[in-house]
């Protein structure tokens, strides 16, 4: 009798299904090697790190921040592993502490094959026009200087498709020692950083590690030829 009993509770509790133990590593890895130059613009307040995005690309699935390197021109490895099924793209970017995207760098398609994953990215460039563009251009500046009605301050024009040839080689009418807004290679000749740097009116626009970031990015794009890219 006892026996039957426990074999009706087995019966009872077994459905016949079988479900996956998602705690299991998928055993999937990928690998890659990156090079970055322009380390002056090195994220300070945010983290540049390699990521997994599914189709929501506005926050990571998983993301493993990158360790700043001792020397630009030095190739770094970098591995992940258990690969999530539903992961999409993984990319080299600039995320915020609550793991939103701010930036992307670099973006490589995950199929489904299951086989694991090895890609070389070759050169990146930190101090990119980009990513100044999405990062500070884009979230603080075009309020006053061309994304509205009020006109632009200062007559300049930071838009995307403007703000390039605003910029480089254009001498800024409130230098008093005649400088352009951004002289490439030269960060002492370049009005835009003395205006962020010093100007009361910019000064207070990021918090300190912020500012610190913002201008360490400009300057790491200045020093690099102040390049369209």
């Amino acid at each position: 009798m006892v026996c039957t009993l426990l074999l009706l509770l087995v019966m009872g509790c077994d459905e016949g299904k079988i479900y996956p133990d998602e705690t299991i590593d998928s055993g999937r890895t990928a690998k890659l090697t990156v090079t970055f130059n322009d380390l002056e613009a090195w994220p300070k307040k945010n983290t540049l790190s390699v990521c997994e995005f599914g189709e929501d690309r506005t926050k990571a699935l998983l993301s493993r921040r990158i360790t700043k390197p001792t020397s630009e021109g030095k190739q770094l490895t970098i591995q992940l592993t258990n690969i999530k099924a539903d992961t999409k793209t993984i990319e080299i970017v600039v995320l915020n502490r609550g793991l939103e995207l701010i930036y992307s760098y670099y973006s490589y398609p995950v199929d489904d094959s299951g086989e694991n994953i090895e890609f070389a990215v070759g050169e990146l460039d930190l101090g990119s026009f980009d990513r100044v563009q999405a990062q500070v251009f884009d979230q603080n500046c075009i309020a006053c200087h061309g994304g509205s009605s009020s006109g632009l301050s200062g007559n300049l024009d930071l838009r995307e498709e403007n703000a390039y040839k605003s910029l480089v080689n254009v001498e800024a009418p409130l230098s008093e020692e005649g400088k352009n807004y951004v002289t490439p290679g030269d960060i002492h000749n370049s009005y835009l950083l003395d205006v962020l740097e010093d100007d009361p009116i910019h000064q207070d626009m990021f918090n300190s590690t912020g500012k610190q970031e913002v201008l360490g990015l400009i300057r790491g794009w200045i020093q690099g030829g102040a390049l369209d890219n």
